[in-house]
């Protein structure tokens, strides 16, 4: 028996598999920490099969320090302080446009840092912080995909 919702177990899969991502992938994420890729896999994955196996505590802190930006801390508190986090929820016509409008602010913003033909610290961190949003949304999407919600 888990003591969390399936809703914010969803969201520390989303987390976990946002952060492999941000490291190049599990191959990457499992070489970095030392852990085999496939024990890595269940972690993130929305399969039954998985569906109660969690990442580690030693590895989530090792694994957000090692990315740009603390997915696995930030999941978890914002499930500890029970703020809403944004959901596709069903994949339809309109989740995928909201996903098409986050990518695309991560266009536009990288489009107007490069504008000038240099980019200063303060453009980096706005097209960062786009590109964190557009990987959480990411791997949302394919947390639900790899569910077969469709």
């Amino acid at each position: 028996m888990r003591a969390i919702s399936n809703e914010h177990a969803s969201i520390i899969k989303a987390a976990t598999a946002a952060a492999y991502e941000a490291l190049g992938g599990v191959s990457r994420a499992a070489e970095a920490l030392s852990v085999a890729s496939s024990t890595l896999t269940k972690y993130a994955s929305m399969g039954e099969e998985w569906r109660d196996s969690f990442i580690r505590l030693d590895l989530a802190a090792e694994l957000d320090r090692r990315c740009d930006h603390p997915f696995l801390l930030t999941a978890m508190s914002r499930i500890v302080k029970d703020e809403r986090v944004s959901s596709f929820g069903a994949v339809t016509a309109s989740a995928v446009l909201r996903l098409d409008g986050v990518l695309d602010d991560v266009v536009r913003t990288a489009a107007q840092a490069i504008e000038d033909g240099r980019i200063d610290a303060a453009e980096r961190q706005a097209i960062r912080s786009r590109i964190v949003a557009a990987k959480q949304d990411l791997a949302r999407l394919e947390a639900m995909m790899m569910d077969g919600a469709a």
